[in-house]
């Protein structure tokens, strides 16, 4: 006799909704009560949606993940080259890391750059005094460290001058 949590029993592949917004909705649940690795949650959705979709779900999914993280380190005023390292310790894959990069750091419609902007506001947040002492190979010293490129740093280092 076998026994199925609260009186189910597995459903077939033929029994398998294709609704990808019900699959959707699903994963969004799902996520909303634990943090789930995407090889769990593609088994999870398994269970009640075809194999198709149940990847199709978890790869916009994982791409969502990607896209929001790569905002939270803009927000912290991470380089582009930090914020790649921090998704690859994540387990993205190069594609998934490039795509959500791409979306998050490409200049506004404004032809603002993002990263520029953050590294403007690290400069004049924090390097400002040694900036004003005389120090400017600490400040370029210190970018370089936080991944942001020289020109980058050379065009926040003249943007907190000219200020």
């Amino acid at each position: 006799m076998a026994f199925y949590r609260g009186n189910r029993r597995p459903l077939d592949e033929a029994e398998k909704s294709t609704d990808a917004a019900k699959a959707r909705a699903r994963a969004m649940e799902l996520l909303a009560g634990q943090e789930l690795s995407s090889g769990i949650l593609y088994e999870r959705l398994n269970r009640r949606f075809a194999e198709q979709t149940s990847a199709a779900v978890v790869a916009e999914m994982v791409a969502r993940y990607a896209e929001a993280r790569a905002h939270g380190l803009l927000a912290a005023k991470k380089s582009r080259r930090a914020a790649a390292q921090n998704l690859r310790q994540k387990g993205l894959n190069a594609q998934q890391i490039e795509q959500a990069l791409e979306t998050v750091y490409t200049p506004d419609e404004t032809g603002e750059d993002p990263e520029l902007e953050a590294a403007a506001a690290l400069v004049a947040s924090r390097y400002r005094k040694k900036l004003e002492a005389g120090r400017r190979d600490l400040v370029v010293a210190a970018l370089m460290r936080r991944g942001f490129a020289y020109p980058v740093i050379k065009e926040a280092i003249l943007r907190v001058e000219q200020e």
